[in-house]
């Protein structure tokens, strides 16, 4: 990582233009880079890709854990809407800082971009995720104890023991049937459509993927992630890898702007100011959506 007030990288160990592989030359096509996604900029660049990417410096990356939903966005003065976010207890890779300004990779959607450094702290490795709506942190294993915090759905917590019906982590107590252990994943339509009905009413937010607010492809992504499934976080690469089938629970219906997830045949559940569910044929009388472009499937 580089850690600096006016940008030096850390590059022990990176390779210098003196000694880099002969496959470095700059010969032959360039590579392909999408900077949502691959963390390469002019003057500094993830060591991970260096057989990809030529670069004056390289910085490895230091695993931070969200404390709190982070915004995460493309330029470093952090103007303007979120490219995405993170949510708490996810892991970070971070490869800067300066001026209080972390750059690096979200783990869980891979996103590249900037985060309050202020919002990032000791790894913890996490063990369950958030599945409910909202997940109530309390003092103790006891719905009546004193209510410290609460997790969004999408949360990752690294649980430290069971205590009855809660888990112990770090900031206090979680009901266990709010969560699902990361490695016991469900995957299936049912379990998409169902998430996606489980936050109506909650808000529409650029850059949203959890639930305490969603945009579009973040409502796709967050219903495909509490079912276990990863898929690409924005709605170009979504797209280009939907399956497409016929209107059914869990399938995904793309508009000329916006998307959702279907329940069933013709509901579907869209973020439109707030997380809501419509008919498929009431949308297309109404211009902001019209008739969906895509039905499809991405797992």
């Amino acid at each position: 990582m580089a850690t600096t007030g006016s940008a030096n990288p850390a590059s022990a160990g990176a390779p210098t233009p003196d000694r880099l592989p002969a496959r470095h030359a700059l010969i032959g096509r360039s590579t392909p880079i999408d900077r949502r996604f691959d963390a390469a900029r002019s003057d500094l660049t993830d060591i991970r890709l260096a057989d990809r990417i030529f670069a004056p410096h390289y910085a490895a990356p230091v695993a931070r854990t969200v404390l709190g939903i982070a915004a995460l966005h493309a330029d470093a003065d952090q103007r303007g809407d979120a490219l995405s976010e993170m949510l708490p207890g996810e892991a970070f890779d971070l490869l800067e800082e300066v001026d209080r300004r972390g750059w690096g990779i979200a783990s869980v959607d891979g996103v590249v971009g900037y985060a309050d450094i202020a919002k990032l702290g000791d790894y913890a490795p996490p063990t369950h995720m958030v599945v409910a709506p909202a997940a109530t942190l309390h003092e103790a294993p006891d719905i009546n104890a004193a209510i410290l915090g609460t997790l969004p759905m999408g949360s990752r917590i690294a649980a430290l023991g069971e205590r009855g019906a809660h888990l112990l982590t770090d900031h206090g107590y979680v009901a266990a049937e709010c969560v699902r252990e990361l490695v016991a994943r469900t995957p299936g339509a049912s379990a998409i459509a169902t998430a996606a009905a489980s936050i109506s009413g909650i808000a529409e937010r650029r850059g949203g993927r959890s639930g305490a607010g969603v945009d579009a492809d973040g409502l796709v992504f967050l219903a495909h992630d509490v079912a276990g499934l990863a898929v690409p976080r924005f709605r170009d690469l979504q797209l280009a890898a939907l399956a497409p089938c016929e209107p059914s629970p869990g399938a995904i219906a793309f508009f000329a702007d916006s998307a959702g997830i279907l329940v069933d045949s013709d509901t579907v559940v869209i973020a439109d100011g707030r997380v809501r569910r419509a008919s498929l044929g009431s949308l297309a009388g109404d211009p902001r959506f019209g008739a969906p472009v895509a039905i499809g499937r991405l797992a």
